[in-house]
């Protein structure tokens, strides 16, 4: 739950007033000066439980117990770390892109702004909050919709091919691709990149991988477009010409990339595993593979147009 404005307040003046005192001695402080009257003693008193309840600040601790973190740090760090408490229970839903949406301080939303501005905060301080929190989001929720997709793609193929699919990353992450396909005596390697984002396609890739897709002729980098319960609805191939042209360069020996970013569009892309034997007997899920979408598939802007028939059944979802 969001702390309400005079709550934050108030707990922005505890904890410069800890950094210094006990808590005693900062009661006394707050009940004595008159330039703290402009807040309640009930704003102070949920400031003081809030802050409790973060255990960064370490006053649940008995105070025998305590190893002193609010002391450790400094005014500013302490309201970073109020600030990042904050967000972490709001969780706007623009946190989730802020990658994309926010490049600078001119560029923060107006929630985040007008608790900066409670917090005394300049926005260079709220950008590196905004940073440090999206990074640990995109980190976790990367890897949850990496896997959606991947075990998505793995039971669709598994039931034309029963026996043949193997989700290598299950195991290893060192094949530079996630899933292989053992069809027609042909071991396809399949490296998935899955997006729940709409307006754009943006993934990362390895240069393991990278370099795998340029020496097998076998490897494909393949999309998987996921709706907010996870389940996919589209999938389409990555051209790797435009992998190729995009991919950034060494310039000197002494340093190297180690991973990149890829921003896409569906000129980049083709609809469907059209690179697979398909047949006329396939079930409705199977062409979804080859059309590449499900009649959902026009809430995926790079999402390419698919060639074949759309169909409303969906490619699986994990149990």
């Amino acid at each position: 739950m969001i702390p309400a404005e005079g709550v934050i307040v108030a707990a922005a003046r505890w904890v410069d007033l800890l950094g210094r005192s006990s808590e005693a001695q900062a009661a006394i402080f707050i009940r004595s000066n008159s330039e703290y009257a402009d807040l309640t003693p009930t704003q102070y008193s949920t400031a003081l439980q809030w802050l409790h309840s973060l255990s960064w600040t370490e006053l649940s601790k008995n105070a025998g117990d305590r190893v002193g973190t609010l002391k450790n740090l400094t005014p500013q760090s302490m309201r970073e770390k109020l600030l990042t408490s904050i967000l972490e229970s709001a969780e706007p839903p623009w946190l989730e892109d802020a990658d994309v949406l926010v490049h600078g301080s001119d560029d923060l939303p107006q929630d985040i702004e007008r608790w900066s501005e409670l917090l005394r905060l300049p926005g260079s301080s709220a950008l590196r909050v905004v940073r440090r929190i999206g990074g640990k989001i995109d980190l976790a929720r990367r890897a949850e919709i990496g896997e959606a997709g991947e075990i998505a793609l793995t039971v669709l193929l598994e039931a034309k091919w029963p026996g043949e699919i193997k989700r290598v990353a299950a195991t290893d992450d060192g094949y530079g691709y996630d899933i292989s396909a053992l069809v027609n005596d042909v071991e396809w390697h399949l490296e998935v990149k899955s997006t729940t984002r709409r307006g754009r396609l943006s993934f990362f890739l390895s240069r393991h991988e990278f370099e795998t897709g340029l020496s097998d002729k076998y490897w494909r980098l393949l999309v998987i477009g996921l709706d907010d319960g996870l389940r996919a609805i589209c999938v389409a191939e990555v051209d790797n010409a435009a992998l190729r042209k995009f991919a950034p360069g060494d310039r000197a020996t002494s340093a190297s990339w180690t991973s990149a970013r890829f921003d896409l569009g569906r000129h980049h892309l083709s609809p469907g595993l059209l690179f697979l034997p398909w047949d006329a007997a396939d079930s409705d899920a199977h062409r979804v593979l080859t059309s590449g979408v499900t009649n959902q598939n026009a809430d995926f802007a790079w999402m390419p147009v698919g060639g074949g028939q759309t169909t409303e059944l969906a490619i699986p979802s994990p149990e």
